[in-house]
Formats: structure tokens, C-alpha cells, sequence
């Protein structure tokens, strides 16, 4: 018995508590600029966050899976001048494809998939995002936008904590209170299933 108990406890410490999708590490990227719409500033990529200073679109490479029950989680932050678009998006050909785009905030209103009204000098908010209710697909391009041509300097925006998940999994989705989501760290199924074994084994040994 005391073997077993050794080996479940040693399980348990090998086990993440969190059964939540990965955060995406942007510095496994190079962002590079979309369409024609790298017009001016830069980005800067530091782990789980990306910087956009300026004026720009930028884009990860990469394979991006959509599936019906998708859901695309983050937080952002923008500073400085309020502009004309904050957003995300996916696409395949490096054309603007407004169905594939989420608009965030911004002054503008554009033909993307409206999904809030976030301006600069907000604060950190979390995005949760049913991307699956707007289409399916797979994309290889991750979009991240931050648009102000009428001043192409003095705006800012920070995406963080970016993770892909399912209505199954521990990512959370708020439906239409999009800007309220809150990160979910749950106790995976595995752990789970060993505190279970566990009790049982112990309550075996109590008969």
C-alpha cells in the first residue's frame, strides 16, 4: 500500500493542475506584416505577449484549425491614441477577408465581425471568442491588428495569454459578455482520476 501511495503522490507532482490549452509563445514566431497594411511602426514579441506600436497589421505563420465548438481566448491592453481598429483574425491568401476578421474596438466601424467596443486607456480585458459560431476552417495565417492611418504614431496594443480551445475544454467562454471572460484553471480529468483512485484505495483499506 505504502508503494502505491508513493507512486500516486509522485503522479500527482508530475501532473499540471491546469488542464487549460497553452498559451501561444510568440517568440516561436516572426510576425510579419499583412496585406498591404504594414504601413508603419513595429512589433515586439516577449513569450506569451505581442506589442504593436504604430500603425500595422502582422500575422503568425503557422497551421490554425477551426473547428464548430473553437474558441480563441485572450487579453488586451491598448495605450496612447485611440485608433481606427483593434482586432484578430485568420486568413489563408494575405487578402482582408472581413468575415474572418473580430474587431475588438476602435473608433471605426469596419465589415468585421464586431465583437466589442474596446477603446484605448481601457485596461487589460479578456476576450473570449466562439470563433466556431462564425465559421470553420483552417487558416494559416493568425492575424493581430491594430489600425490608425489617420495617425500613424501614438497607439499601442498588447495581446497576451492567447490559447485555442473547445466548449469541452478549460478555456472559457462568456457567449455574448465577451468582454468579462475570466482565465479558468481547472483540475485536469487525470488528476481527477487519481485523487479518485486514491480515496477508493484508501477507503478499501479502511474496511
Amino acid at each position: 500500500m505504502k508503494r502505491v501511495y508513493s507512486f500516486m503522490m509522485l503522479l500527482c507532482m508530475v501532473i499540471p493542475f491546469s488542464s487549460s490549452a497553452s498559451f501561444i509563445n510568440f517568440d516561436d514566431y516572426t510576425p510579419q506584416g499583412f496585406n498591404s497594411q504594414m504601413v508603419s511602426g513595429s512589433s515586439t514579441t516577449n513569450g506569451a505577449e505581442l506589442l504593436l506600436s504604430g500603425n500595422l497589421w502582422v500575422y503568425l505563420n503557422g497551421t490554425f484549425d477551426i473547428t464548430a465548438d473553437t474558441i480563441m481566448y485572450f487579453t488586451m491592453e491598448g495605450f496612447g491614441l485611440n485608433p481606427e481598429i483593434f482586432g484578430v483574425g485568420f486568413d489563408n491568401d494575405n487578402i482582408v477577408t472581413p468575415q474572418t476578421l473580430f474587431q475588438t474596438g476602435g473608433t471605426e466601424n469596419t465589415r468585421a465581425n464586431q465583437v466589442g467596443d474596446y477603446s484605448a486607456g481601457d485596461g487589460s480585458v479578456d476576450f473570449a471568442i466562439n470563433v466556431g459560431d462564425f465559421f470553420t476552417g483552417t487558416f494559416s495565417q493568425l492575424i493581430f491588428i491594430l489600425d490608425n492611418d489617420s495617425m500613424s504614431s501614438g497607439s499601442e496594443v498588447l495581446f497576451s495569454n492567447v490559447e485555442f480551445c473547445t466548449t469541452d475544454s478549460a478555456c472559457l467562454t462568456t457567449g455574448n459578455n465577451l468582454d468579462s471572460a475570466n482565465p479558468v484553471n481547472a483540475p485536469s480529468v487525470a488528476l481527477l482520476s487519481l485523487f479518485a483512485l486514491f480515496f477508493t484505495i484508501r477507503k478499501r483499506r479502511s474496511l
